[in-house]
C-alpha cells in the first residue's frame, strides 16, 4: 500500500575550500513519490586550467554511499549495469514500488569493493552521477539471511526516520610529473554533504 504523503528530502553540500582546483557539487533532482525514490546528482569538477588526474572509489564521482553513524540511508547509482559492476550482483536492488510507503532496498546484502580508480579530467571537465536515495534495512537483511538458514521471518523496519544523514568520500589527486620526479603537493582530501529527510 502506498501512502499519500512521502517525507520531504533536501540536500546541502559542504562549503568548498578556496584555492583548490576541485569542486564537489550536489543537487536534489526529485523527491520521494509513489512512483520512484528520491534522487540526487553529485558532480565533481576540475576547476583548474590544466588536466588533473584523480583517484576515485569504485563509483565515479562519489563512492561514500552509506550514511555515517547509525543512519540507514544508502545512495544507489542509477543504471543497473553500474550497480552490477560495483556490487557484483545481478539481483534487483531498487524495488518497483515502496514497501509500506517507504522506499527501501530489496533484501540484498551490498558489499562495495574498496578500490581506487584513476581518471584524468580536462580543465573544466566534470564527472556526474545520479543516485537514488533509499533506506538500507541492514538488520532486516541480516535476519532474512538467517531466515534462509533457520526459517525465521524478518520484521519490517517501517518508514524512513526523519533526520540528517551525512555522506563523505575521499579523493586522491595525482601529480602530473613522471615517476622519476618529485611528487606534487596535493594529498588525499575529503568532501561530503548532508541529506535531510523530513517528516
Amino acid at each position: 500500500m502506498a501512502y499519500g504523503r512521502y517525507p520531504s528530502v533536501d540536500v546541502g553540500g559542504d562549503p568548498q575550500p578556496t584555492g583548490t582546483p576541485f569542486r564537489l557539487r550536489v543537487e536534489k533532482r526529485r523527491g520521494f513519490s509513489p512512483d520512484a525514490p528520491a534522487r540526487i546528482r553529485v558532480a565533481f569538477e576540475n576547476r583548474s586550467t590544466t588536466e588533473r588526474t584523480v583517484g576515485f572509489g569504485p563509483i565515479h564521482p562519489f563512492s561514500g554511499i552509506w550514511s555515517e553513524g547509525d543512519g540507514s540511508l544508502v545512495l544507489l547509482p542509477r543504471g543497473r549495469a553500474l550497480r552490477t559492476h560495483v556490487f557484483g550482483t545481478d539481483e534487483r536492488i531498487v524495488p518497483d514500488r515502496p514497501v509500506d510507503g517507504c522506499w527501501r532496498t530489496n533484501l540484498v546484502r551490498l558489499v562495495r569493493p574498496d578500490v581506487l580508480r584513476w581518471r584524468s579530467l580536462d580543465a573544466g571537465e566534470r564527472v556526474r552521477t545520479e543516485y537514488s536515495v533509499l533506506q538500507y534495512p541492514e538488520r532486516e537483511i541480516a535476519e532474512a539471511t538467517n531466515a534462509a538458514r533457520f526459517g525465521a521471518e524478518a520484521e519490517t523496519e517501517g518508514r524512513l526516520p526523519a533526520g540528517e544523514y551525512r555522506f563523505e568520500d575521499s579523493f586522491l589527486p595525482r601529480s602530473g610529473v613522471s615517476a622519476f620526479e618529485e611528487r606534487g603537493t596535493w594529498r588525499e582530501f575529503t568532501r561530503g554533504f548532508t541529506v535531510t529527510v523530513g517528516e
